[in-house]
């Protein structure tokens, strides 16, 4: 199963906390500065829409990748354009509402205040998955070092094509980043109702408490947990695992700055790009926490 837990490489993210975060765009002689993009568009109208732009630093360099800022950046469905604002230093953000749709086609354009103009395409797949429930079982403490382990079991169906999921786990709308999720294939359950299978862990653990907020925290009475699975195009999934395979697991974010021997659809400049243009669908479905320490309760669903 082409599967990578990233949150079982304890050691990567004890290593990130105990020094400065470092790029994954490294060269031993002159440097060559690069442009990251992030830019991952889904079908979610109640969430925001953002690209993200950066610019690599030297190997040796104790800064962090900088925002680029003054960017004119647009997606377009073909009929409609839409431009996205700058919130913050190199975070752009659609208007409210904006979404993608199954079975789209989208363009994106970059324009760079210094005249570069990037550009990259990406069709939205339908989704592979579909979520009936979610449920949570206490797997006990002092796990691995951890102060306590939560598993989250899935029921549904997978779709009878081959499929690929980013799956991530979230406690009160807070979800763990990028270099926490899980890339995967559906070879497991391909085409099959799903009952039960344990697709995630809910891990709290002081230093991650630290690095990812709350949705690293214990679990109590009243908490809400929420498993997503996103929908993948196989191109996207190939650069998913090539950046994970080419030791990005380590940097924090996940895309800070994007590994510069990665495959990238975007185009432009004189090629110092990096990064994935993408439109996923997402699923999803919630359980509230009734009781921290029990095993998984099955219940009923509707026929």
């Amino acid at each position: 199963m082409k599967s990578f837990r990233i949150f079982i490489i304890l050691w990567a993210i004890l290593s990130v906390a105990a020094c400065s975060e470092e790029t994954d765009l490294r060269s031993s002689g002159e440097h060559q500065e690069f442009i990251s993009v992030e830019a991952i568009i889904t079908d979610r109208a109640d969430r925001p829409q953002q690209v993200l732009l950066s610019k690599s630093v030297p190997y040796f360099e104790e800064a962090s990748s900088k925002g680029v800022s003054g960017a004119i950046v647009t997606i377009s469905d073909g009929n409609e354009e839409v431009r996205f604002s700058e919130k913050e230093t190199g975070v752009y953000e659609a208007p409210a509402g904006y979404h993608g749709e199954p079975g789209g086609n989208y363009h994106l354009t970059i324009s760079l205040p210094e005249g570069d103009i990037y550009s990259a395409d990406a069709t939205m797949p339908h989704s592979g998955f579909r979520i009936d429930e979610v449920d949570y079982a206490f797997a006990g403490n002092k796990t691995m070092g951890l102060d306590s382990l939560w598993t989250l079991a899935v029921w549904g169906q997978d779709l009878e094509t081959t499929d690929y999921y980013y799956v991530t786990a979230g406690v009160n709308n807070n979800f763990y980043p990028f270099e926490m999720a899980e890339v995967t294939d559906d070879i497991y359950f391909s085409g099959n109702v799903i009952n039960g299978f344990p697709i995630a862990t809910l891990m709290q653990y002081s230093m991650m408490r630290k690095l990812y907020g709350d949705c690293a925290k214990y679990l109590e009475t009243g908490d809400v947990v929420t498993l997503e699975a996103m929908t993948l195009s196989k191109d996207f999934f190939d650069y998913l695992m090539a950046v994970l395979l080419n030791g990005a697991v380590s940097a924090i974010p996940l895309f800070s700055p994007q590994p510069a021997n990665c495959p990238t659809n975007i185009k432009g400049g004189d090629g110092n790009v990096a990064g994935y243009f993408a439109a996923c669908p997402v699923v999803s479905a919630s359980v509230t926490v009734d009781d921290p320490f029990r095993p998984y309760y099955r219940r009923t669903l509707p026929e």
